[in-house]
C-alpha cells in the first residue's frame, strides 16, 4: 500500500489532508515541522550536498526584503543555522516514515523545499493549490503556478484529440474577499485596458517576475502607456494585499485611472485586452475570452494563446498593435477544456464534500501506479 507524508504548515492544510487519510483510501498520516524527529548527527555529510543553500537563502532573503523587515548579515547566518538543523530533522523524518509520496500545499516554503531535495530516489510529489478554474483543486505532481505540469506546446491544443463544444456558458468568476471594506464602483471610460495589481509578497512576483519587481514599477509601465500611446489604463489593487498606495492615486487622472471598488469581471469584459505579469486574472480573462498580455512567467505563456512582453518597448508595440494580434480561437477553447475536463480537479477543497476527496485520491494513486 502506498504510504503518503503530508507536510503541514497551517491548521487548515492539516485538517484538509486528515480528511483525505479518514475518508478515502489513502494511507499515510500528516506531519508538521514541529512534529519531525530529532536528527542523528551521522545524518550531515548526506544533507549538505543535495540542499542548494545559497537559493533558498537568497530567496528567503528576498521576500523579507519585499516586507521591510531585516536581512543582514547575521539574520543570514541564524537562517543559514535554521535551514541546517530543519534539514537534519527532514532526513530524520524521511528515514523513519520511509513514505511513497510527499505531499505539500504551494510547495514554496523553505521547509517544503528541503524535504523535496532529501526526498529518496523514487519518492513521488504532490503539490496542492487553489484550483486554477472556479470551484476546483490543484493537485499536481511538479508544481504550482509556473511550475506546474501544464503542457506549453501550442500543437498539444491545436490536435488535441477530445470533442470540445464551441458553444459554452459564459464563465461566472469567484469574486476575491477584501481585506477592508472598499471605494464604490466608478463609471469606466469607453474604451481602456485593464491592469489588475498582483501581491508584492506572493511567490508569484517574488520568484516568476523578471523585470516588473512591484506594483509601483507596474503602475509606471501604465503611465508610460499612456503618455507614449494616448491609450487610457485603469488599474484594480489586489483585494488582499496589506500594501497601499496612496501617491499613485494622486498621479491619476481621466486616462490613468483605479477602480478598486469594480467587480473585476466586469473590468475584464468592458476592456480592450488585460495586462498582466502572471496573476489568475489573466486565466480569468482567458475564461471570458477577453486578449491577454503577460509580463512575467506564466504556465499560460502559450504562442497563440496570449501574447507575452520581456520588456517595456515590447510592451508599447503589442500595445499599438493590438487589436491585430495573432490569437487563436481554438487553440483558446482547447486550453481551456483540457484544464477543466483533465487538469483541475473539480470541487475546491475548503468545502469539499465525499467526492471532491475521491477525486483527489483516485488522481494521486493513477499517477503512482496504485
Amino acid at each position: 500500500m502506498t504510504k503518503t507524508l503530508f507536510i503541514s504548515l497551517a491548521k487548515h492544510q492539516g485538517l484538509y489532508f486528515n480528511r483525505l487519510l479518514s475518508e478515502t483510501e489513502l494511507q499515510g498520516k500528516v506531519v508538521t515541522p514541529q512534529q519531525m524527529p530529532w536528527p542523528r548527527s551521522l545524518l550531515i555529510s548526506r544533507v549538505v550536498s543535495r540542499i542548494d543553500w545559497s537559493s533558498l537563502i537568497q530567496e528567503k532573503c528576498e521576500e523579507r526584503r519585499v516586507k521591510n523587515k531585516y536581512d543582514g548579515l547575521l539574520y543570514r547566518l541564524l537562517l543559514r543555522l535554521e535551514l541546517f538543523w530543519m534539514a537534519l530533522r527532514a532526513q530524520a523524518l524521511l528515514d523513519q516514515e520511509r513514505p511513497d509520496v510527499l505531499a505539500f500545499w504551494n510547495g514554496s516554503h523553505r521547509y517544503c523545499r528541503l524535504l523535496v531535495a532529501l526526498a529518496p530516489t523514487g519518492c513521488r510529489t504532490f503539490f496542492f493549490e487553489n484550483g486554477l478554474l472556479p470551484d476546483t483543486t490543484t493537485v499536481d505532481p511538479r508544481g504550482v503556478n509556473y511550475l506546474n505540469a501544464v503542457p506549453r506546446e501550442a500543437d498539444f491544443y491545436l490536435n488535441y484529440p477530445h470533442s470540445v463544444p464551441e458553444d459554452q456558458a459564459p464563465a461566472v468568476l469567484i469574486p476575491r474577499a477584501p481585506r477592508t471594506t472598499g471605494p464604490a464602483p466608478i463609471a469606466l471610460p469607453g474604451q481602456f485596458i485593464f491592469i489588475p495589481f498582483q501581491d508584492d509578497r506572493d511567490s508569484q512576483v517574488r520568484l516568476f517576475s523578471p523585470w516588473i519587481r512591484n506594483m509601483r514599477e507596474m503602475f509606471a509601465l501604465g503611465e508610460r502607456l499612456v503618455k507614449e500611446t494616448g491609450l487610457t489604463v485603469v488599474f484594480k489593487e489586489h483585494p488582499s494585499s496589506r500594501e497601499t498606495y496612496p501617491e499613485l492615486h494622486e498621479r491619476c487622472h481621466e486616462r490613468l485611472l483605479f477602480a478598486n471598488g469594480n467587480a473585476t469581471q466586469q473590468l475584464i469584459e468592458a476592456c480592450q485586452f488585460v495586462i498582466t505579469i502572471n496573476s489568475t486574472v489573466g486565466l480569468e480573462s482567458l475564461l471570458l475570452g477577453k486578449p491577454v498580455l503577460t509580463l512575467g512567467q506564466a504556465f499560460f505563456n502559450i504562442e497563440g494563446l496570449v501574447m507575452h512582453a520581456d520588456n517595456a518597448e515590447r510592451v508599447l508595440e503589442l500595445s499599438r498593435a493590438f487589436p491585430k494580434w495573432p490569437l487563436d480561437e481554438r487553440l483558446r477553447r482547447n486550453f481551456l477544456h483540457y484544464l477543466s475536463e483533465h487538469y483541475c480537479i473539480k470541487g475546491g477543497w475548503k468545502n469539499a464534500d465525499r467526492a471532491q476527496l475521491q477525486r483527489v485520491t483516485d488522481r494521486i494513486l493513477s499517477k503512482v501506479g496504485c
